[in-house]
């Protein structure tokens, strides 16, 4: 899956006593994760890869009829949005803001 806005990360995480990780926040809020998110573990060789399993999305037409993702159940698209505008803002006006 190809996403456009996505900011390249690399994370250590540490299993737990019981063999848990947890993902770093900035990585869950990036990638739209929550508490029941499902994940495709793939192991190649001596290492693995996580994929976010996206739920099937609605499509609905709108009154012009052009078709409109609304996404899943729990999903806030207009959220999901707003958040992807203001980190793009926030990284262009980086460079301008005094230190």
């Amino acid at each position: 899956m190809a996403y456009a806005n996505i900011i390249p990360m690399t994370a250590t995480v540490t299993l737990d006593k019981a063999g848990r990780l947890v993902l770093p926040k900035p990585v869950r809020d990036q990638l739209h994760l929550r508490a029941g998110s499902k994940l495709r573990l793939d192991v190649m060789g001596d290492h693995m890869e996580l994929t976010q399993e996206v739920p099937e999305v609605k499509i609905v037409q709108k009154k012009d009829g052009l078709p409109v993702v609304v996404g899943w159940k729990g999903f806030d698209a207009a959220k999901a949005v707003r958040e992807m505008r203001e980190d793009q803002v926030a990284r262009l006006d980086a460079p301008f803001r005094k230190k």
